[in-house]
């Protein structure tokens, strides 16, 4: 009896766990919470209507996925965003997401590459349908299929939060058609690539997919910001 009262508490708060943690991440990948902002527990625990343990706790998760710096004696704020760091998760995703994609070419299943192909079809429909902000989500299932086929799980978990990462850099372009329309094609021959069981065809096309999407952060995030902010 004892026993099953304990499984019975543990369940309802981890749940609300992930729901706060899963919430404060969205707030600060779209960008709600700003870069050097300091983060308020109360105002979190208020807004949200959850007490402020799951809140606490999901911010210690946050510092050490690298998205918040803790500041001593005030808490917690959102890591600025540097170019170098762009640079070095590029890098970094080229050679576990070619490694996860050479590591799919001899799991991937038949749904699995089906899925992949309508992922492609629903996002350039999406686009020219003028929805592009579904990209977001198209976006990252394209990804998450292909890490998945690997079949590591630890693999998938490191791809996930360099994604992440990516996208408080990317929030800006990717609601761009044309931009989007040029990373559906960088999508496009991966999945060819995938298909025919190219190495070095997959490898080079990961890679040109990833340095398509450097220069288009250095344009919008970067660039653009920095002409923005000489004209006010």
């Amino acid at each position: 009896m004892i026993e099953e009262d304990l499984g019975a508490t543990i369940a309802q708060p981890l749940s609300i766990r992930e729901q706060v943690y899963k919430r404060i991440s969205e707030l600060i990948l779209n960008g709600k919470i700003a870069p050097s902002e300091r983060i308020m527990e109360n105002k979190l625990s208020t807004q949200l209507g959850v007490s402020r343990t799951p809140i606490r706790e999901a911010l210690h998760v946050l510092e050490m996925e690298g998205f918040l710096e803790a500041i001593p004696r005030v808490g917690y704020q959102v890591k600025e965003i540097v170019w170098e760091e762009v640079e070095d998760i590029c890098e970094i995703r080229k050679v576990n997401e070619t490694l996860a994609a050479c590591w799919a070419m001899d799991r991937i299943s038949a749904d699995e590459l089906g899925r992949l192909q309508l992922n492609l079809d629903q996002a350039e429909a999406d686009v020219r349908g003028g929805f592009p902000k579904r990209f977001i989500e198209r976006d990252a299932d394209f990804h998450d299929i292909l890490v998945r086929a690997s079949g590591s799980r630890r693999l998938v978990e490191v791809c996930q939060t360099l994604r992440k990462h990516m996208l408080r850099y990317r929030m800006e372009s990717i609601y761009e058609p044309d931009m989007v329309l040029s990373v559906i094609e960088d999508h496009r021959r991966i999945l060819e690539r995938l298909k025919a069981r190219d190495v070095a065809g997959i490898t080079r096309a990961i890679g040109d997919h990833l340095d398509h999407v450097k220069r288009e952060v250095l344009h919008y995030a970067f660039e653009m910001k920095k002409r923005a902010d000489l004209t006010e």
